[in-house]
């Protein structure tokens, strides 16, 4: 069980601490669609005064709480835990059946955003083409879509931040 906890997600926990997260989302909670800058990401996010139940959460969800101060004097601080992606999804769907219909309702449009994206990752082999490719004069760019990765990824592989043991072209001088 604990090996599980430390992944953040839900598939181990004991049925009677779903339900008590459920229950405490269900009054506290939000499922939410994706910000604007990651509309393919829903989040789920708890925020409250009671540090020691997000401290809770937050071990469930194998996060770190933060803390905001007060905005007014008399105001006491803001706790908030928060996961997106996949990992607020899988939550999202076990918490699904103990809801009530309002939150199922915001569950299923925070899932529908969900788009997930499956990194590239690239073998000896398609480092190797795409070092030809970009040594060759093709744009970061389009080799990245080519590949299907960032372009982060042509950067790093040819600046050598990545497949370190391949050979890199030798530039001319």
């Amino acid at each position: 069980m604990r090996a599980t906890l430390r992944l953040g997600f839900p598939c181990q926990i004991a049925l009677e601490e779903l339900h008590w997260i459920a229950g405490l989302f269900e009054g506290e909670g939000s499922f939410l669609v994706g910000p604007p800058s990651a509309p393919r990401y829903p989040v789920l996010a708890l925020q409250m005064n009671d540090e020691d139940v997000v401290r809770r959460v937050a071990d469930f969800f194998a996060r770190k709480p933060t803390c905001a101060p007060p905005r007014k004097s008399h105001w006491q601080p803001t706790w908030q835990v928060r996961i997106t992606g996949a990992k607020a999804v899988a939550w999202m769907i076990a918490m699904h059946p103990l809801m009530g219909e309002r939150r199922r309702l915001q569950i299923d449009r925070a899932i529908a955003s969900h788009d997930p994206r499956p990194r590239a990752i690239l073998d000896d082999r398609l480092a190797t083409d795409a070092l030809r490719l970009l040594d060759s004069g093709s744009t970061v760019r389009g080799v990245a879509e080519r590949f299907g990765t960032s372009i982060w990824c042509m950067y790093d592989l040819r600046l050598g931040r990545t497949h370190r043991h391949l050979a890199r072209p030798v530039a001319p001088g």
